[in-house]
């Protein structure tokens, strides 16, 4: 076992999620349910593997290389893990694998249309194929390869989903392409500089490089590339709709965890591989903080004018998607931590409550939050995981949500950058001001929910009736995503000092 987590782990963890979304269509073929459950197995298998190579890495202390082909950098394509993206992998295969068996009962396995649920599994897990590259890859361009993927993946999903979801996937692609374009040519003018592709060789090149206004330039183009896929504003534009519209089933992994790997990539860029005495980056982080503080306040605020369900979650990520950059922008040890840690613990909040837009939509057929009225009585569990995951989301203790801005601001503190400290502080409370209208609807509200009036709509959800308010596959996720709040938000300490503190002040 020493020896494959050792040597191995890091490629098997990318792979056998690949080789479940190729084999997934084939195995349909002679079984409709056996892709299926190609597709969720290779996915937990994935994080299992996971677990084993972040334990070898904190106890080891040094981060895991892997050379793809035996070919050592530069030459070749190598895997860099260590404590913060080891952490992030964990988190996508776990996020991908509750994801995949939460999609089982949109999916139902059809013998007359056996490649229905087998075209959507095998996109679910070429998505998360995409994410752990991205999250474990040390070479610039093989990033963009799995960036593309994840991208191609991505536009599949949202384009199967609502009605508007061909509109919004074809909005993404655009915007979508001028980000990979903006992160290529930023790379470009980094390999014209140094000649090498691989992030550590970067990092040491760069400092002999005396073309200022090239470097400048590449790193204008990678603040554009990554904001535009991770939703930072203003290059948020394809967000709101894309989450708005998307696969039901696979909309709680493109809003929770898709958006948050792009900003896993810019802390590499920026912190692992320019030098931070550069005099510029003192520019780059204040443009970075500015864009933050404009795209917390928006969200939030933007959040306040919807009622629709699904609306509202899409918006507050835009917020969140802030916090995260923010903690970029603080630049010290708190700050990334936080940013690290709102990256992990919003994943969870974000996922969870589009497990319960998911949930409320299938049992009910709810979009908006007026249909929510009395549906505690209904679906207890859902609405109470849905109860946790907002007020982590607002950020009380004890959940993960208020210790990742905790976090954020001691860095801010420690800066003397006050103005980020008030900003998340008005955040919050316009946060419990969206949520808090939610559970006046749910717990206050006229009832509006009814059991299914026909008869064919009665047959496809007796079965959830009888024992549980929505199937297990179901329910197992949504609970999930609420402990892991919970966990998360108890467990912190060890994540930032045990985990993230060599990593994080190795690079600083």
């Amino acid at each position: 076992m020493n020896f494959i987590s050792m040597t191995h782990l890091p490629v098997l963890i990318v792979i056998i999620p690949l080789c479940g979304a190729v084999l997934c269509p084939l195995l349909s073929h002679f079984s409709p349910a056996a892709g299926k459950k190609a597709v969720i197995g290779a996915l937990f298998v994935s994080f299992c593997l996971s677990i084993l190579q972040l334990a070898a890495v904190v106890q080891s202390g040094e981060a895991l290389h892997y050379y793809l082909g035996g070919w050592k950098p530069p030459y070749g394509i190598e895997f860099v893990i260590d404590g913060v993206n080891g952490i992030i992998i964990v988190l996508v295969s776990f996020i991908g694998a509750m994801t995949a068996l939460f999609s089982s009962p949109f999916e139902e396995a059809d013998k007359t249309a056996p490649f229905k649920s087998a075209g959507y599994y095998s996109i679910l897990s070429f998505l998360v194929t995409g994410l752990l590259g991205l999250s474990s890859t040390g070479d610039a361009f093989n990033l963009y390869v799995f960036m593309e993927i994840v991208a191609l993946s991505g536009y599949g999903l949202i384009a199967i989903g609502e009605e508007k979801g061909p509109i919004a996937a074809f909005r993404y692609l655009l915007t979508g392409t001028i980000g990979a374009s903006m992160y290529l040519l930023g790379v470009g003018l980094l390999y014209s500089a140094t000649g090498t592709l691989n992030m550590a060789d970067l990092a040491l090149r760069l400092k002999d490089v005396d073309n200022m206004p090239l470097i400048v330039f590449a790193m204008a183009c990678l603040v554009v590339g990554f904001g535009i896929k991770m939703a930072l504003f203003p290059l948020h534009g394809w967000q709101p709709a894309a989450h708005s519209y998307a696969h039901p089933a696979a909309d709680p992994m493109i809003a929770g965890v898709m958006i948050k790997i792009p900003a896993y990539a810019m802390f590499r860029f920026f912190f692992c591989i320019f030098d931070s005495s550069l005099p510029m980056m003192k520019t780059i982080f204040n443009i970075i903080g500015i864009m933050a503080v404009l795209g917390i306040l928006y969200g939030s605020l933007k959040a306040l004018r919807y009622d629709k369900y699904n609306k509202i979650l899409a918006y507050s990520s835009i917020g969140q998607v802030g916090y995260i950059a923010l903690g970029f922008a603080i630049g010290n040890f708190y700050g990334i931590a936080g940013a690290v840690l709102h990256i992990l613990s919003h994943a969870f909040m974000k996922t969870g409550l589009f497990y319960t837009s998911a949930a409320f939509k299938y049992r009910y057929g709810i979009h908006y939050t007026d249909q929510l009225g009395q549906v505690y009585r209904k679906m207890p569990v859902t609405c109470g995981a849905l109860v946790v995951l907002a007020l982590s989301m607002i950020g009380l203790p004890p959940f993960a949500g208020f210790f990742s801005k905790w976090y954020l601001a001691l860095g801010a503190i420690e800066n003397g950058q006050y103005l980020y400290v008030a900003v998340l502080i008005i955040s919050s409370l316009l946060s419990a001001v969206y949520f808090f209208r939610i559970f006046e609807k749910m717990f206050m509200g006229e009832k509006t929910v009814s059991e299914p009036s026909t008869q064919e709509e009665s047959l496809r959800q007796g079965k959830t009736q009888s024992r549980t308010e929505v199937p297990l596959s179901m329910l197992i996720p949504v609970l999930t995503a609420a402990l892991m709040v919970i966990a998360l938000g108890l467990g912190n300490s060890f994540i930032v000092n045990g985990v993230l503190r060599n990593t994080v002040m190795g690079v600083l």
